[in-house]
């Protein structure tokens, strides 16, 4: 490692070549690239690694919803960093190394807006592939708006696809039906719910509607 004082590389950062420029303690300093590490990972390393992944991999399938549902959260992180975090957290189950998500306590988005209450989903009798998705409204806690809509987002683990309601739906409204891909039936399928205003500025807490298989 070298301290600059001057010349062609003074002002430097980044990479070059195998060198890396960067400041450390208002001193330009100018260093080889490091080397990957030839030590096999410990198992702790292995295990953090294990979780890491598989939250990663869950927030990178939710990705639209978590632009969405991080995009204003206290860390002024990227949505998806804000995302990993919060989850890494809360919604990870099981012990090292038999890790699995939690599907009630994986979050899609943090926000002030007033959040649903008692939201489930149901089997619709008599019809193929469709749902009724229904919740009550919270009042008096945090803030709320007549114009303020639902978002409903569908995750099966068998299938790397998300599914939404593609009409806009009022919170008022208390119920939604949705008719899902008929690839989704037979397997479970994991429900959340989300408020956000007209505008999509502010969002509310995400929830789970909780889980239900198609026959």
């Amino acid at each position: 490692m070298a301290f600059l004082e001057g010349g062609p590389f003074y002002h430097l950062t980044g990479k070059v070549g195998n060198n890396v420029g960067r400041r450390v303690k208002n001193k330009n300093v100018f260093s080889m690239k490091p080397g990957k590490s030839s030590k096999p990972a410990t198992i702790g390393q292995a295990n953090q690694r294990a979780g890491f992944g598989m939250i990663m991999q869950h927030v990178s399938l939710f990705s639209g919803a978590i632009a969405l549902g991080f995009k204003s959260n206290k860390k002024n992180l990227a949505p998806g960093n804000a995302a990993l975090s919060y989850n890494l957290e809360h919604g990870l189950k099981g012990t090292a190394p038999n890790y699995s998500i939690d599907y009630e306590n994986f979050s899609i988005g943090r926000g002030k807006l007033a959040p649903v209450q008692k939201a489930k989903v149901a089997s619709v009798a008599g019809e193929m592939a469709t749902l009724d998705v229904s919740w009550e409204l919270i009042v008096g806690y945090g803030i709320s708006n007549n114009t303020d809509l639902v978002k409903i987002y569908i995750h099966t683990p068998e299938i790397e696809h998300i599914i939404s309601n593609p009409v806009a739906t009022l919170r008022s409204a208390l119920t939604l039906r949705m008719v899902v891909p008929f690839d989704f039936i037979g397997l479970p399928l994991h429900c959340y719910i989300m408020v956000v205003t007209a505008d999509e500025k502010m969002v509310s807490d995400s929830k789970y509607c909780g889980s239900i298989t198609l026959t």
